[in-house]
Protein backbone atom coordinates (compact mmCIF):
# COMPACT_ATOMS: atom_id res chain seq x y z
CA UNK A 1 0.00 0.00 0.00
CA UNK A 2 2.74 2.38 0.91
CA UNK A 3 4.64 1.33 -2.18
CA UNK A 4 1.71 2.17 -4.39
CA UNK A 5 1.35 5.53 -2.69
CA UNK A 6 4.96 6.30 -3.38
CA UNK A 7 4.53 5.34 -6.99
CA UNK A 8 1.42 7.52 -7.24
CA UNK A 9 3.15 10.41 -5.56
CA UNK A 10 6.15 10.00 -7.84
CA UNK A 11 3.87 10.06 -10.93
CA UNK A 12 1.98 12.99 -9.53
CA UNK A 13 5.16 14.87 -8.88
CA UNK A 14 6.43 14.11 -12.38
CA UNK A 15 3.07 15.21 -13.81
CA UNK A 16 3.17 18.37 -11.75
CA UNK A 17 6.68 19.14 -12.90
CA UNK A 18 5.59 18.43 -16.47
CA UNK A 19 2.53 20.69 -16.15
CA UNK A 20 4.61 23.44 -14.53
CA UNK A 21 7.16 23.07 -17.32
CA UNK A 22 4.45 23.20 -19.94
CA UNK A 23 2.85 26.25 -18.31
CA UNK A 24 6.24 27.90 -17.92
CA UNK A 25 7.07 27.18 -21.55
CA UNK A 26 3.68 28.39 -22.70
CA UNK A 27 4.05 31.57 -20.66
CA UNK A 28 7.53 32.08 -22.02
CA UNK A 29 6.27 31.61 -25.58
CA UNK A 30 3.34 33.97 -25.00
CA UNK A 31 5.68 36.54 -23.51
CA UNK A 32 8.04 36.20 -26.48
CA UNK A 33 5.16 36.38 -28.99
CA UNK A 34 3.69 39.38 -27.21
CA UNK A 35 7.10 41.04 -27.15
CA UNK A 36 7.59 40.30 -30.87
CA UNK A 37 4.08 41.59 -31.64
CA UNK A 38 4.72 44.72 -29.59
CA UNK A 39 8.02 45.27 -31.36
CA UNK A 40 6.45 44.70 -34.80
CA UNK A 41 3.54 46.96 -33.90
CA UNK A 42 5.98 49.62 -32.77
CA UNK A 43 7.94 49.23 -36.00
CA UNK A 44 4.77 49.35 -38.07
CA UNK A 45 3.55 52.38 -36.12
CA UNK A 46 6.86 54.12 -36.67
CA UNK A 47 6.80 53.20 -40.38
CA UNK A 48 3.22 54.44 -40.65
CA UNK A 49 4.19 57.64 -38.89
CA UNK A 50 7.19 58.05 -41.19
CA UNK A 51 5.03 57.39 -44.25
CA UNK A 52 2.44 59.85 -42.96
CA UNK A 53 5.12 62.49 -42.53
CA UNK A 54 6.51 61.73 -45.98
CA UNK A 55 3.03 61.89 -47.46
CA UNK A 56 2.34 65.13 -45.64
CA UNK A 57 5.61 66.54 -46.93
CA UNK A 58 4.79 65.42 -50.47
CA UNK A 59 1.29 66.91 -50.18
CA UNK A 60 2.76 70.21 -48.97
CA UNK A 61 5.28 70.18 -51.80
CA UNK A 62 2.51 69.34 -54.28
CA UNK A 63 0.34 72.14 -52.91
CA UNK A 64 3.25 74.57 -53.16
CA UNK A 65 3.93 73.37 -56.70
CA UNK A 66 0.23 73.69 -57.64
CA UNK A 67 0.07 77.15 -56.08
CA UNK A 68 3.22 78.17 -57.91
CA UNK A 69 1.92 76.77 -61.21
CA UNK A 70 -1.45 78.42 -60.62
CA UNK A 71 0.22 81.72 -59.88
CA UNK A 72 2.36 81.40 -63.00
CA UNK A 73 -0.69 80.42 -65.05
CA UNK A 74 -2.70 83.38 -63.70
CA UNK A 75 0.21 85.67 -64.45
CA UNK A 76 0.52 84.19 -67.93
CA UNK A 77 -3.24 84.57 -68.48
CA UNK A 78 -3.04 88.18 -67.30
CA UNK A 79 -0.10 88.84 -69.60
CA UNK A 80 -1.94 87.17 -72.51
CA UNK A 81 -5.04 89.17 -71.64
CA UNK A 82 -3.00 92.37 -71.70
CA UNK A 83 -1.45 91.31 -75.01
CA UNK A 84 -4.89 90.48 -76.43
CA UNK A 85 -6.26 93.80 -75.19
CA UNK A 86 -3.30 95.56 -76.76
CA UNK A 87 -3.78 93.66 -80.01
CA UNK A 88 -7.50 94.41 -79.96
CA UNK A 89 -6.72 98.09 -79.57
CA UNK A 90 -4.21 97.90 -82.40
CA UNK A 91 -6.69 96.00 -84.58
CA UNK A 92 -9.34 98.61 -83.80
CA UNK A 93 -6.89 101.36 -84.76
CA UNK A 94 -5.94 99.50 -87.94
CA UNK A 95 -9.62 98.96 -88.78
CA UNK A 96 -10.36 102.64 -88.22
CA UNK A 97 -7.38 103.67 -90.31
CA UNK A 98 -8.38 101.17 -93.01
CA UNK A 99 -11.92 102.55 -93.12
CA UNK A 100 -10.54 106.07 -93.34
CA UNK A 101 -8.13 105.06 -96.08
CA UNK A 102 -10.91 103.25 -97.98
CA UNK A 103 -13.17 106.30 -97.63
CA UNK A 104 -10.35 108.54 -98.87
CA UNK A 105 -9.66 106.17 -101.75
CA UNK A 106 -13.34 106.03 -102.69
CA UNK A 107 -13.53 109.82 -102.53
CA UNK A 108 -10.42 110.10 -104.69
CA UNK A 109 -11.82 107.59 -107.19
CA UNK A 110 -15.13 109.43 -107.20
CA UNK A 111 -13.39 112.73 -107.85
CA UNK A 112 -11.23 111.16 -110.57
CA UNK A 113 -14.33 109.66 -112.15
CA UNK A 114 -16.10 113.02 -112.07
CA UNK A 115 -13.09 114.91 -113.42
CA UNK A 116 -12.74 112.51 -116.32
CA UNK A 117 -16.40 111.71 -116.81
CA UNK A 118 -17.67 111.30 -120.33
CA UNK A 119 -21.22 112.65 -120.12
CA UNK A 120 -22.30 111.22 -123.48
CA UNK A 121 -24.01 108.19 -121.95
CA UNK A 122 -25.54 110.30 -119.18
CA UNK A 123 -26.91 112.68 -121.80
CA UNK A 124 -28.35 109.82 -123.86
CA UNK A 125 -30.10 108.49 -120.76
CA UNK A 126 -31.24 111.87 -119.44
CA UNK A 127 -32.45 113.83 -122.47
CA UNK A 128 -35.57 111.64 -123.03
CA UNK A 129 -36.80 112.71 -119.58
CA UNK A 130 -36.40 116.45 -120.34
CA UNK A 131 -39.25 118.43 -121.89
CA UNK A 132 -39.61 121.81 -123.54
CA UNK A 133 -42.49 123.91 -122.20
CA UNK A 134 -44.18 126.56 -124.35
CA UNK A 135 -46.83 128.99 -123.11
CA UNK A 136 -48.50 131.99 -124.62
CA UNK A 137 -46.11 134.12 -122.54
CA UNK A 138 -42.75 132.34 -122.37
CA UNK A 139 -40.73 129.19 -122.93
CA UNK A 140 -38.88 127.01 -120.47
CA UNK A 141 -37.85 123.50 -119.61
CA UNK A 142 -38.84 120.75 -117.22
CA UNK A 143 -38.20 117.11 -116.45
CA UNK A 144 -40.38 114.04 -116.02
CA UNK A 145 -40.10 112.46 -112.55
CA UNK A 146 -42.36 109.39 -112.90
CA UNK A 147 -44.27 107.22 -115.38
CA UNK A 148 -47.51 108.98 -114.45
CA UNK A 149 -46.32 111.96 -116.48
CA UNK A 150 -45.59 114.38 -113.64
CA UNK A 151 -43.25 117.15 -114.72
CA UNK A 152 -41.28 119.54 -112.50
CA UNK A 153 -40.44 123.08 -113.63
CA UNK A 154 -40.10 126.62 -112.33
CA UNK A 155 -43.33 128.34 -111.44
CA UNK A 156 -42.25 131.49 -113.29
CA UNK A 157 -42.24 129.46 -116.56
CA UNK A 158 -46.04 129.06 -116.42
CA UNK A 159 -46.96 132.09 -114.32
CA UNK A 160 -49.88 133.97 -115.84
CA UNK A 161 -50.07 131.71 -118.89
CA UNK A 162 -53.47 130.86 -120.37
CA UNK A 163 -52.21 128.19 -122.77
CA UNK A 164 -49.32 125.75 -122.59
CA UNK A 165 -47.93 122.68 -124.29
CA UNK A 166 -45.12 120.23 -123.64
CA UNK A 167 -42.76 118.83 -126.25
CA UNK A 168 -40.72 115.68 -125.57
CA UNK A 169 -37.36 114.82 -127.10
CA UNK A 170 -38.98 112.38 -129.54
CA UNK A 171 -41.00 115.23 -131.12
CA UNK A 172 -44.35 114.50 -129.47
CA UNK A 173 -46.49 117.37 -128.19
CA UNK A 174 -48.93 117.06 -125.29
CA UNK A 175 -51.51 119.18 -123.60
CA UNK A 176 -50.49 119.93 -120.06
CA UNK A 177 -52.34 120.02 -116.76
CA UNK A 178 -51.19 122.08 -113.77
CA UNK A 179 -51.18 119.85 -110.67
CA UNK A 180 -49.97 122.49 -108.23
CA UNK A 181 -47.26 125.03 -107.47
CA UNK A 182 -45.44 126.95 -104.78
CA UNK A 183 -44.94 130.50 -106.00
CA UNK A 184 -42.52 131.48 -103.22
CA UNK A 185 -40.31 128.44 -103.88
CA UNK A 186 -40.70 128.94 -107.67
CA UNK A 187 -41.61 125.27 -108.13
CA UNK A 188 -44.52 123.90 -110.17
CA UNK A 189 -45.73 120.38 -110.96
CA UNK A 190 -47.44 119.68 -114.29
CA UNK A 191 -48.77 116.48 -115.82
CA UNK A 192 -49.20 115.08 -119.31
CA UNK A 193 -51.26 112.09 -120.37
CA UNK A 194 -48.82 109.80 -122.15
CA UNK A 195 -47.37 106.31 -122.02
CA UNK A 196 -43.82 104.99 -122.40
CA UNK A 197 -42.32 108.04 -120.75
CA UNK A 198 -38.72 108.23 -119.56
CA UNK A 199 -38.28 109.60 -116.06
CA UNK A 200 -35.26 110.84 -114.11
CA UNK A 201 -34.57 110.60 -110.38
CA UNK A 202 -33.60 113.20 -107.83
CA UNK A 203 -30.09 112.91 -106.42
CA UNK A 204 -28.81 114.09 -103.04
CA UNK A 205 -27.63 117.67 -103.39
CA UNK A 206 -26.00 117.49 -99.94
CA UNK A 207 -23.32 115.27 -101.52
CA UNK A 208 -22.29 117.83 -104.11
CA UNK A 209 -18.64 118.93 -104.08
CA UNK A 210 -17.29 122.30 -105.19
CA UNK A 211 -15.57 121.77 -108.53
CA UNK A 212 -17.72 118.75 -109.43
CA UNK A 213 -18.75 118.65 -113.07
CA UNK A 214 -22.44 118.90 -113.95
CA UNK A 215 -24.55 119.42 -117.04
CA UNK A 216 -27.67 121.51 -117.66
CA UNK A 217 -30.26 120.34 -120.16
CA UNK A 218 -32.91 122.71 -121.48
CA UNK A 219 -34.16 124.82 -124.35
CA UNK A 220 -32.32 128.15 -124.23
CA UNK A 221 -33.29 130.65 -126.92
CA UNK A 222 -35.56 128.15 -128.58
CA UNK A 223 -32.78 125.62 -129.13
CA UNK A 224 -34.59 122.62 -127.72
CA UNK A 225 -32.76 120.00 -125.64
CA UNK A 226 -29.40 121.74 -125.60
CA UNK A 227 -26.73 120.56 -123.17
CA UNK A 228 -24.24 122.78 -121.33
CA UNK A 229 -21.42 121.65 -119.07
CA UNK A 230 -19.89 123.39 -116.07
CA UNK A 231 -18.92 122.92 -112.45
CA UNK A 232 -20.37 123.44 -109.01
CA UNK A 233 -19.12 126.83 -107.80
CA UNK A 234 -20.71 126.72 -104.34
CA UNK A 235 -23.34 124.79 -102.40
CA UNK A 236 -25.97 125.60 -99.78
CA UNK A 237 -26.51 129.18 -100.92
CA UNK A 238 -29.61 130.59 -99.18
CA UNK A 239 -31.34 133.51 -100.90
CA UNK A 240 -33.39 136.29 -99.36
CA UNK A 241 -36.60 134.23 -99.23
CA UNK A 242 -35.05 131.09 -97.76
CA UNK A 243 -34.56 129.00 -100.89
CA UNK A 244 -31.51 126.71 -101.02
CA UNK A 245 -29.48 127.26 -104.17
CA UNK A 246 -26.49 125.66 -105.84
CA UNK A 247 -24.16 128.12 -107.55
CA UNK A 248 -22.90 126.96 -110.95
CA UNK A 249 -20.87 128.35 -113.83
CA UNK A 250 -23.08 126.59 -116.38
CA UNK A 251 -24.60 129.18 -118.72
CA UNK A 252 -28.25 129.80 -117.75
CA UNK A 253 -30.29 131.58 -120.42
CA UNK A 254 -34.00 132.14 -121.10
CA UNK A 255 -35.45 128.72 -121.87
CA UNK A 256 -33.11 126.93 -119.44
CA UNK A 257 -35.38 127.73 -116.49
CA UNK A 258 -36.97 124.64 -115.00
CA UNK A 259 -34.54 122.25 -116.65
CA UNK A 260 -32.51 119.71 -114.68
CA UNK A 261 -28.96 120.12 -113.44
CA UNK A 262 -27.52 116.59 -113.75
CA UNK A 263 -24.47 115.02 -112.10
CA UNK A 264 -22.13 112.35 -113.45
CA UNK A 265 -24.44 109.63 -112.12
CA UNK A 266 -27.36 110.86 -114.20
CA UNK A 267 -29.30 112.18 -111.19
CA UNK A 268 -31.00 115.57 -110.84
CA UNK A 269 -29.02 117.59 -108.29
CA UNK A 270 -30.69 120.91 -109.01
CA UNK A 271 -33.28 122.76 -111.10
CA UNK A 272 -31.80 125.59 -113.23
CA UNK A 273 -33.49 128.80 -112.14
CA UNK A 274 -31.64 132.08 -112.69
CA UNK A 275 -28.42 133.89 -113.51
CA UNK A 276 -26.91 137.16 -112.26
CA UNK A 277 -27.46 139.79 -114.93
CA UNK A 278 -24.29 141.16 -116.54
CA UNK A 279 -22.16 138.47 -114.84
CA UNK A 280 -20.90 135.59 -116.93
CA UNK A 281 -20.60 132.18 -115.33
CA UNK A 282 -22.69 132.99 -112.25
CA UNK A 283 -25.87 130.95 -112.35
CA UNK A 284 -28.05 129.28 -109.78
CA UNK A 285 -30.13 126.15 -109.50
CA UNK A 286 -32.57 125.26 -106.77
CA UNK A 287 -31.01 122.32 -104.89
CA UNK A 288 -32.57 118.92 -105.60
CA UNK A 289 -33.30 118.24 -101.93
CA UNK A 290 -35.18 121.54 -101.65
CA UNK A 291 -37.13 120.94 -104.87
CA UNK A 292 -37.93 117.32 -103.98
CA UNK A 293 -39.45 118.36 -100.65
CA UNK A 294 -41.63 121.00 -102.36
CA UNK A 295 -42.74 118.53 -105.04
CA UNK A 296 -43.69 115.92 -102.43
CA UNK A 297 -45.79 118.51 -100.61
CA UNK A 298 -47.57 119.49 -103.83
CA UNK A 299 -48.31 115.90 -104.83
CA UNK A 300 -49.59 115.01 -101.36
CA UNK A 301 -51.94 118.01 -101.13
Amino acid sequence: MKKEMKIHLTYGFILLITIVGILSYTHSQQTRIQSDFTNQLSVLTQQLHDQEQNLSTQINQLEQSVNQKTSQLNQSIQERGDEIAGLSGKLSDVETQSKQQVAQLQDSLSRLKIENQDFSQVIDDSVPSVVSISTNLATGSGFIIDRDGHIVTNYHVIKGATAAAVDTSNGERYRVKIIGYNERADVAVLQINATGLHSIQFGNSDNLKVGEKVIAVGSPGGYDFSVSQGIISATHRIDGIGRELVQIDVPINPGNSGGPLIDANGKVVGMNTLKIKDFEGVGFALSSNYVSDIVDTILES
